[in-house]
């Protein structure tokens, strides 16, 4: 019996060990702000992801692109969700909505 106990112990106190505050650190995270340009149906969208090294923008519209900090022009008037996923040692995914109203 004190073998059984003594082998459970050993086992938390290596998976313990195993877990490292370090280890959060290193989580990727997407997040990302954005403000409507002066020309109509324009969005300047900047990402403020966090240990990321590449990403992947849907701009809710049937269009997407790999670039880090995306200007992306709307030609209608409407709702659209546009979504980051940033992509490092995990991946971080992240979504906002936004309404385009300043298209004549």
């Amino acid at each position: 019996m004190r073998k059984i106990i003594l082998v459970a112990f050993i086992s938390l106190l290596f998976l313990w060990a195993g877990c490292n505050k370090d280890d959060d650190d290193n989580l990727t995270l997407a997040k990302f702000s954005w403000t409507l340009a002066p020309t109509p149906g324009e969005v300047n969208f900047t990402n403020e992801s966090t240990n990321a090294e590449t990403y992947e923008w849907n701009f809710g519209d049937g269009l997407s692109t790999t670039q880090s900090n995306p200007v992306h022009a709307y030609d209608q008037n409407g709702t659209y969700v546009v979504s980051l996923k940033a992509f490092g040692q995990s991946i971080g995914v992240t979504s906002d909505t936004l309404l385009i109203e300043n298209i004549p």
